[in-house]
């Protein structure tokens, strides 16, 4: 059997539009928060995929329900060709000097905390593939250029889950793991509902692109790190931007 993909942050938008990339190709196994929302998205991609796609619940800032998660997931399969890591929670919207700590924790806390502690648990599913395997990190644009104001929190917390995936990703290539980390720009999402749409506008007007990227553009690129003709990028930022579609 073919082994699958995890992609942790499914029932978000990004994660859950690269489930569905994905699924048409390989099985995947997709995990959120959101019971409700994660068996929705599981009954959606099992009437379009030919593979049976099983799901799991987790809390990844707890590092018992990471390792109960990888545990299951180790009972039924031997091994994993690849993950994404799409996990992602709205931020406070304000200018940086009026931001309270604790936000800046939450968002730490939701990224490098749970990268780490799905890194702990994750390498014997990955290592020792013939083919090797694959880890791909959403990250942002925003840590290319300058980025938008009202953004510290979650550029931060990003910065530092993209500086420890680089220093990841020279560490697992002996393990013939590549660790890539994709960073889109901003898509229209529940991370960014809260925010008012003049703020919106003036991010989008500061793009050169001049439009917010989509869902799609993001699951192109993550379907293309996931294949072996992306590994020699293994540790860059990869920018996934909107492309002009026809």
């Amino acid at each position: 059997m073919q082994d699958p993909v995890l992609i942790l942050g499914a029932t978000g938008a990004i994660g859950g539009a690269i489930a569905k990339r994905l699924a048409v190709k390989s099985p995947i196994v997709v995990h959120g928060r959101d019971e409700g929302k994660l068996a929705l998205l599981k009954n959606k991609l099992s009437n379009s995929s030919k593979y049976k796609i099983d799901s799991y619940s987790a809390d990844l800032k707890r590092s018992d329900e990471v390792q109960l998660l990888f545990d299951n997931i180790s009972v039924k399969y031997k091994k994993l060709s690849g993950i994404v890591f799409s996990i992602a929670q709205p931020f406070s919207n304000k200018l940086t000097h009026n931001i309270p700590w604790k936000d800046f924790s939450e968002q730490i806390d939701s990224q490098l905390k749970s990268l780490h502690f799905v890194i702990q648990n994750v390498l014997p599913l990955l290592k020792g593939r013939k083919y090797g395997a694959r880890l791909v990190v959403l990250s942002t644009e925003f840590l290319i250029g300058v980025p938008p104001i009202k953004t510290a929190s979650y550029v931060s917390a990003k910065a530092a889950l993209t500086a420890y995936s680089r220093v990841l990703s020279q560490e697992w290539l002996k393990y013939n793991i590549r660790v890539h980390i994709l960073a889109p720009g901003m898509v229209k999402s529940s991370l960014t509902d809260h925010m008012p749409d003049r703020y919106l506008d003036q991010v989008v007007e500061s793009m050169p692109e001049k439009q917010l990227t989509t869902v799609d553009d993001v699951a192109d690129m993550a379907e293309f790190l996931m294949t072996p003709k992306a590994d020699t990028m293994y540790g860059s930022i990869i920018h996934a931007s909107r492309a002009e579609r026809r």
